[in-house]
Protein backbone atom coordinates (compact mmCIF):
# COMPACT_ATOMS: atom_id res chain seq x y z
CA UNK A 1 0.00 0.00 0.00
CA UNK A 2 1.30 3.45 -0.90
CA UNK A 3 2.58 5.48 2.06
CA UNK A 4 0.41 8.50 1.19
CA UNK A 5 -2.71 6.33 1.23
CA UNK A 6 -1.73 4.75 4.54
CA UNK A 7 -1.10 8.21 5.99
CA UNK A 8 -4.54 9.35 4.78
CA UNK A 9 -6.21 6.42 6.60
CA UNK A 10 -4.37 7.29 9.82
CA UNK A 11 -5.31 10.98 9.57
CA UNK A 12 -8.93 10.50 8.49
CA UNK A 13 -11.89 11.50 10.65
CA UNK A 14 -14.42 8.72 11.18
CA UNK A 15 -17.77 10.26 12.09
CA UNK A 16 -20.75 8.51 13.68
CA UNK A 17 -24.20 10.11 13.92
CA UNK A 18 -26.10 9.53 17.14
CA UNK A 19 -29.31 11.09 18.42
CA UNK A 20 -27.13 13.02 20.90
CA UNK A 21 -24.76 14.37 18.23
CA UNK A 22 -21.76 13.14 16.30
CA UNK A 23 -18.81 11.15 17.58
CA UNK A 24 -15.57 11.61 15.66
CA UNK A 25 -13.15 8.71 15.85
CA UNK A 26 -9.43 9.03 15.13
CA UNK A 27 -7.01 6.14 14.81
CA UNK A 28 -5.15 5.53 18.06
CA UNK A 29 -7.12 8.10 20.09
CA UNK A 30 -9.27 6.96 23.01
CA UNK A 31 -12.84 8.20 22.66
CA UNK A 32 -14.92 8.43 25.84
CA UNK A 33 -18.21 8.88 23.95
CA UNK A 34 -17.53 5.61 22.12
CA UNK A 35 -16.78 3.89 25.43
CA UNK A 36 -20.05 5.23 26.85
CA UNK A 37 -21.97 3.99 23.79
CA UNK A 38 -20.43 0.52 24.10
CA UNK A 39 -21.32 0.41 27.81
CA UNK A 40 -24.85 1.63 27.12
CA UNK A 41 -25.50 -1.26 24.72
CA UNK A 42 -23.29 -3.76 26.59
CA UNK A 43 -20.88 -4.51 23.75
CA UNK A 44 -17.11 -4.70 23.78
CA UNK A 45 -16.10 -5.37 20.16
CA UNK A 46 -16.87 -2.99 17.32
CA UNK A 47 -15.81 -2.01 13.82
CA UNK A 48 -16.16 0.93 11.46
CA UNK A 49 -17.04 -0.29 7.97
CA UNK A 50 -17.95 0.98 4.53
CA UNK A 51 -18.52 -0.66 1.17
CA UNK A 52 -17.76 2.52 -0.77
CA UNK A 53 -14.87 3.05 -3.16
CA UNK A 54 -13.36 -0.47 -3.22
CA UNK A 55 -9.55 -0.56 -3.23
CA UNK A 56 -9.67 3.24 -2.81
CA UNK A 57 -10.91 3.67 -6.37
CA UNK A 58 -13.57 6.37 -6.62
CA UNK A 59 -16.98 5.14 -7.73
CA UNK A 60 -20.01 7.30 -8.48
CA UNK A 61 -22.65 7.92 -5.80
CA UNK A 62 -25.09 5.42 -7.31
CA UNK A 63 -22.54 2.59 -7.23
CA UNK A 64 -21.41 3.44 -3.70
CA UNK A 65 -25.02 3.65 -2.46
CA UNK A 66 -25.78 0.22 -3.91
CA UNK A 67 -22.66 -1.27 -2.31
CA UNK A 68 -23.57 0.23 1.07
CA UNK A 69 -27.16 -1.04 0.74
CA UNK A 70 -25.72 -4.53 0.27
CA UNK A 71 -23.58 -4.07 3.39
CA UNK A 72 -26.61 -2.97 5.42
CA UNK A 73 -28.54 -6.03 4.21
CA UNK A 74 -25.81 -8.21 5.68
CA UNK A 75 -25.66 -6.21 8.92
CA UNK A 76 -29.45 -6.46 9.30
CA UNK A 77 -29.51 -10.18 8.47
CA UNK A 78 -26.83 -10.81 11.10
CA UNK A 79 -28.78 -8.57 13.53
CA UNK A 80 -25.91 -6.21 14.29
CA UNK A 81 -26.57 -2.89 15.97
CA UNK A 82 -25.05 -0.15 13.84
CA UNK A 83 -25.00 3.60 13.47
CA UNK A 84 -24.47 5.53 10.25
CA UNK A 85 -21.72 8.03 9.73
CA UNK A 86 -19.13 9.30 7.28
CA UNK A 87 -15.42 8.76 6.92
CA UNK A 88 -13.77 12.03 5.89
CA UNK A 89 -10.33 13.11 4.83
CA UNK A 90 -8.80 15.42 7.43
CA UNK A 91 -7.33 17.43 4.53
CA UNK A 92 -10.50 17.47 2.41
CA UNK A 93 -8.71 15.62 -0.39
CA UNK A 94 -11.16 12.69 -0.63
CA UNK A 95 -14.97 12.72 -0.77
CA UNK A 96 -16.81 11.68 2.40
CA UNK A 97 -17.77 7.99 2.45
CA UNK A 98 -20.97 6.72 4.04
CA UNK A 99 -19.88 4.33 6.77
CA UNK A 100 -21.20 2.34 9.72
CA UNK A 101 -20.12 1.90 13.31
CA UNK A 102 -21.07 -1.72 14.01
CA UNK A 103 -21.34 -2.84 17.64
CA UNK A 104 -20.87 -6.42 18.75
CA UNK A 105 -18.94 -7.55 15.67
CA UNK A 106 -15.74 -9.51 16.10
CA UNK A 107 -12.53 -8.34 14.45
CA UNK A 108 -12.50 -11.54 12.41
CA UNK A 109 -16.03 -11.00 11.04
CA UNK A 110 -15.36 -7.30 10.42
CA UNK A 111 -12.24 -8.16 8.42
CA UNK A 112 -14.22 -10.71 6.40
CA UNK A 113 -16.80 -8.07 5.54
CA UNK A 114 -14.13 -5.52 4.70
CA UNK A 115 -12.47 -7.98 2.34
CA UNK A 116 -15.83 -8.96 0.85
CA UNK A 117 -16.37 -5.33 -0.11
CA UNK A 118 -12.75 -4.94 -1.28
CA UNK A 119 -11.69 -2.43 1.34
CA UNK A 120 -8.00 -1.74 1.91
CA UNK A 121 -8.52 -1.15 5.62
CA UNK A 122 -11.14 -0.90 8.36
CA UNK A 123 -11.26 0.28 11.95
CA UNK A 124 -11.71 -2.22 14.75
CA UNK A 125 -11.71 -1.87 18.49
CA UNK A 126 -12.74 -3.00 21.94
CA UNK A 127 -14.32 -1.50 25.03
CA UNK A 128 -11.12 0.51 25.54
CA UNK A 129 -12.48 2.88 22.88
CA UNK A 130 -9.25 3.16 20.88
CA UNK A 131 -9.74 2.77 17.12
CA UNK A 132 -7.18 0.47 15.50
CA UNK A 133 -6.54 0.59 11.77
CA UNK A 134 -6.55 -2.95 10.39
CA UNK A 135 -4.94 -3.24 6.97
CA UNK A 136 -6.68 -5.85 4.80
CA UNK A 137 -4.47 -5.92 1.68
Amino acid sequence: MAQDLLKAYYQALYGVRLSTGEITLKVGERNQRLIDLLQQYQFSDWAYLTAANPKSELLNDEENNLRNQNLTLILNKEKYLYFEGEGRSSQGTWPAEKSFLVLGISAKKACQLGKCFQQNAILIGTSLGIPVLRILV
